[in-house]
């Protein structure tokens, strides 16, 4: 695997020349998955590159697939099925799992293939005669179209008394609606989202306007920055909501919180939220009393957070010695189950390991190598991105093991969700420990 720029490559200095101004966006990076390794027959790839001033991150190996796409987070990804080679979805499906850019299929096929080919994830099918600048057009449409979305998995983001829908595209501070246009909501949204990180001038044109930056866009940059500020009540000398930076940005002066839909749903919900968590907790002490032995009751409570939507797959470690041994999992794959079947405590690289001498939760959903959990990265590269939440099992004072949960989104789990996880993960603790203890006797 390389990542290069083929816009270098003396066939394609042609495009460049004049015409990078028929796409006026911002330099960004074309993922081509190329199984066949045959990119170099296909300079017209290159050639619709050059284009779009993009590089391109050529990938060629299978396993290495979900990897980098995840760190990577190119703008789109471009899929070469071979003439030799029969459509595969899996490969589609493989790649929509690891990335939210928009997905392009290159291939010749028939009418029920490229149905097969949508269905797995891909956004658009391309015949591979399609011209150099027709194919830029459609994947820069389909760039477009996703940058009005979230780059959040959550539903709504929440900062005091402003509360944003994203699916919705609403607003409303203090339970009023605020009436905000197209732009002024992605304006918002894109602060939101940095994690009261400084936003460059550069990127917010780019991901508001689609513009590449210049003088027209500071401008029309200030322009909406006031406008956005009127509505939500802020001034220019003690703004609330949107902050400048001086020479740098903008960044968003509350503490945003993201909540998923499920969440927000609990919390919503007609027929009252602690209603229905004290009958799940109900339904998790019955299983627990009726399991003959501590393996059964972990699968029993495994399976039934799966089953009940909580979350999508769950991996249960009970403390043995210097180590977690994985005595149940639902929802993950065989080579998850090798993989994390032990996890050593002398190993913080594993968030399991880290939950459990810091006896509090830990949420991952964006891993990156400063995290400082490696190993539980490459776990999750095995299995999928997504959100990953780990809750210490408690027996009395002691911890005893670690309850491992994902959810294949990045929708975040909310202080319900967590307190809802921990009170199960309590339960386990203690009947787990006790099992084992009549057992061993």
């Amino acid at each position: 695997m390389r990542t290069r720029d083929i816009g270098d490559d003396p066939r394609t200095r042609r495009a460049r020349t004049g015409a990078a101004s028929v796409f006026p966006v911002p330099a960004q990076r074309l993922a081509v998955v190329d199984l066949g390794n045959e990119l170099h027959t296909r300079p017209h790839v290159g050639a619709m590159s050059a284009r779009l001033n993009w590089s391109v991150l050529h990938l060629h190996e299978a396993e290495e697939l979900g990897w980098a796409l995840t760190v990577n987070r190119p703008a789109a990804v471009l899929v070469i099925i071979p003439a030799d080679l029969p459509p595969d979805p899996t490969t589609v499906a493989r790649v929509r799992r690891a990335t939210r850019a928009p997905i392009a299929v290159l291939a010749d096929v028939t009418g029920p293939q490229s149905v097969a080919l949508i269905s797995a994830g891909a956004d658009t099918v391309l015949p591979t005669s399609t011209r150099e600048e027709e194919m830029g057009a459609r994947v820069l449409a389909l760039v477009r179209r996703a940058a009005e979305g979230s780059d959040s998995g959550a539903r709504y983001l929440l900062s005091g008394p402003l509360r944003v829908d994203l699916w919705q595209r609403e607003a409303t501070l203090d339970t009023e609606p605020v009436r905000l246009t197209n732009t002024e909501f992605k304006l918002l949204v894109c602060l939101m989202e940095a994690g009261g990180q400084v936003v460059p001038a550069s990127r917010l044109t780019s991901r508001v306007w689609g513009w590449a930056g210049g003088d027209d866009g500071l401008n029309t940059l200030r322009i909406g920055v006031g406008r956005l500020r009127r509505k939500l009540g802020d001034t220019v000398h003690e703004p609330r909501f949107v902050l400048s930076v001086r020479g740098s940005g903008y960044r968003f002066g509350g503490q945003v919180t993201e909540v998923g839909a499920r969440e927000e749903e609990r919390r919503t919900s007609e027929t009252g939220s602690d209603l229905l968590l004290a009958e799940r907790l109900a339904r998790r002490c019955e299983e627990l009393a009726s399991a003959p032995d501590a393996r059964s009751a972990a699968s029993l409570v495994a399976r039934s957070l799966v089953q009940e939507g909580t979350v999508d797959a769950i991996g249960l470690h009970l403390l043995d010695g210097d180590r977690l041994q994985l005595v149940a999992h639902h929802g993950f794959s065989a080579a998850w189950q090798e993989a994390a079947q032990e996890l050593r405590l002398a190993d913080s690289g594993f968030a399991a390991v880290r939950t459990l001498t810091a006896e509090e939760p830990v949420q991952l959903r964006r891993f990156s190598t400063k995290a400082g959990y490696a190993r539980t990265a490459a776990l999750a590269h095995v299995e999928l991105p997504g959100t990953y939440l780990f809750v210490p099992l408690r027996s009395g004072s002691s911890v005893v093991g670690a309850m491992g949960l994902h959810r294949h989104s990045s929708e975040p789990f909310g202080p319900l969700s967590i307190t809802y996880l921990k009170a199960v993960a309590a339960l386990c603790g203690v009947c787990l420990s006790a099992r084992r203890r009549t057992t061993s006797t």
